[in-house]
């Protein structure tokens, strides 16, 4: 089959612009799987969660006193304050000497804690639950924050349920 140069002149630039979406799609990560490639952000772990990073603007927790996780092995999913809400270990941001609540429930039925720990991966000031492996079971910690506190992480996973503190000081 023959082509004039009409007919050559638009099969090559379907073809061209074939492959300059290719190229694209490439470099954007999908290739038609949807999948990222390593130069994309990074998802979270746990289904439930929506973002890897929650509001970390002093103002947004300015009044705030209680703090609720979801447990699950992957990690920890913010429920309230709004700032956190389906965050996945999300960085909490308190204020020096404000006393708090963190609640948890476990989602999964393995066993999870969470405790504070300093730089030195030493539970700060013994604020540490005890754990449970019930799924919809709850713990509280009430805890004071200071400027020791680093982390908060499960003691049994704690790769995967962990977050950063900021302490505030005014």
């Amino acid at each position: 089959m023959a082509f004039d140069r009409t007919e050559r002149r638009t099969f090559l630039s379907t073809i061209a612009g074939s492959l300059a979406a290719t190229t694209v799609a490439g470099t954007s990560g999908c290739l038609g799987t949807g999948e990222p490639d390593a130069e994309t952000e990074p998802e979270p772990v746990v289904d439930e969660a929506d973002a890897l990073e929650g509001d970390t603007d002093p103002d947004a927790w300015q009044d705030v006193h209680d703090i609720q996780f979801d447990g699950w092995v992957g990690g920890w999913v913010g429920v309230e304050p709004a700032a956190i809400d389906r965050v996945e270990n999300p960085m909490l941001v308190l204020f020096e000497g404000q006393a708090y609540e963190l609640t948890w429930q476990n989602r999964d039925g393995v066993h999870h804690n969470v405790a504070f720990w300093d730089d030195d991966r030493e539970v700060v000031d013994g604020y540490a639950t005890d754990g449970n492996e019930r799924e919809g079971a709850t713990e509280t910690l009430r805890f004071e924050a200071t400027p020791a506190i680093d982390t908060y992480r499960c003691e049994y996973q704690p790769a995967g349920q962990v977050g950063d503190v900021e302490i505030v000081t005014e």
